[in-house]
């Protein structure tokens, strides 16, 4: 074959193939189809935050009504509002979601990647982060539905002692995990305490939360449940978990916090800053129960003690049958008699 017939044939193939507007590519054996790209998912600048800060939580850009069926309010938190539901999926499991709003606001947003992270722990005495849900200017954290409250326990009924016992030690082991991480709590009391259907406890709504080596000195958290030192808006730490613990230890077995029927703020702040400690006021504990409650209550955050040390002292009075204490199976039955409903 002529050279200038070649050339003729090549023109023509050439021409064959922009026709059909398909890449040429020379007959060989050793041809080979290029790689397609990978495919690039769009992902904003929240939810790129929110992989990288819970590694282990699925986080999901969809309407969660497609997902989720069934909600139903059943309380608020410090940033949003509760509701119970169900996966459309699997309709029997049950799940509680919180949703917040996503403000702008540079330091409501840090609190919500705080409270998001507190929760992707997985100690077994705080609540657990499920899944994320951003959906438009929303974001939806879906959580395990625990049984109850312990506020709800005590629109029915006080608290005796061995469970209040029971109780106190398994939030001091959430508080002691939480200081250890350098997270002070800032609102304990017996409505942020949730109860599962095996006699868990757990510690939930972590939206006033802080970090504990920032300076703190805002008067935040729940007045009756507030530290002096809150009070007075002078610097803190944790120790004022401490002593809302010790006030919601009232709370369990009195069924109201100290001061309950007081309802002015101004008095309230006064009276904190200024009285002496409380004390318990409608039931009878024990003197080891007092004593408790008195170093939970100390007015100088310096003697008040951690919640490690709070713990082993309770441990160390229960196995010497000085402080009664229930478990979870105990725990259960209570709240069978108590809720049945539940």
């Amino acid at each position: 074959m002529s050279n200038v017939s070649l050339k003729k044939e090549v023109v023509l193939l050439i021409k064959k193939t922009k026709k059909f507007n398909r890449p040429w590519y020379p007959p060989s054996p050793h041809c080979k189809i290029p790689d397609l790209p990978p495919l690039v998912r769009n992902e904003n600048k929240l939810e790129s935050k929110l992989r990288k800060l819970l590694p282990k939580v699925s986080i999901r850009s969809s309407d969660p009504s497609a997902r989720y069926a069934n909600f139903k309010e059943i309380g608020t938190g410090v940033n949003g509002a509760v509701v119970r539901a169900t996966y459309r999926r699997k309709p029997n499991v049950r799940v509680a979601i919180k949703r917040c709003k996503l403000d702008p606001d540079r330091e409501y947003r840090a609190a919500i990647l705080r409270e998001l992270k507190i929760m992707a722990s997985g100690h077994s005495n705080l609540i657990k982060l499920r899944e994320v849900t951003l959906c438009q200017d929303d974001i939806w954290m879906t959580m395990d539905l625990m049984r109850c409250s312990v506020f709800a326990v005590l629109c029915q009924r006080g608290i005796p002692e061995e469970y209040t016992v029971y109780m106190a030690c398994e939030t001091l082991k959430a508080l002691a995990h939480l200081h250890s991480q350098g997270i002070l709590h800032r609102d304990v009391k017996c409505e942020n305490l949730l109860l599962g259907w095996h006699g868990e406890v757990k510690l939930a709504d972590f939206g006033l939360s802080a970090r504990i080596s920032r300076p703190n000195h805002e008067r935040l958290g729940t007045t009756k449940w507030m530290a002096p030192e809150v009070i007075r808006e002078e610097y803190y730490n944790e120790k004022i978990d401490m002593w809302s613990l010790g006030i919601t230890v009232i709370e369990m077995m009195d069924r109201v916090p100290p001061h309950y029927a007081i309802k002015d703020e101004e008095e309230l702040f006064d009276i904190i800053a200024t009285e002496p400690s409380p004390t318990f006021t409608y039931s009878y504990p024990t003197m080891y129960m007092r004593g408790l409650v008195a170093w939970l209550l100390d007015e100088e955050p310096e003697t008040r003690p951690t919640a490690r040390d709070a713990l082993l002292e309770i441990e160390a009075h229960v196995q010497s049958n000085l402080l009664p204490c229930s478990n979870a199976q105990d725990m259960t039955r209570f709240l069978n008699q108590v809720l049945p409903e539940c």
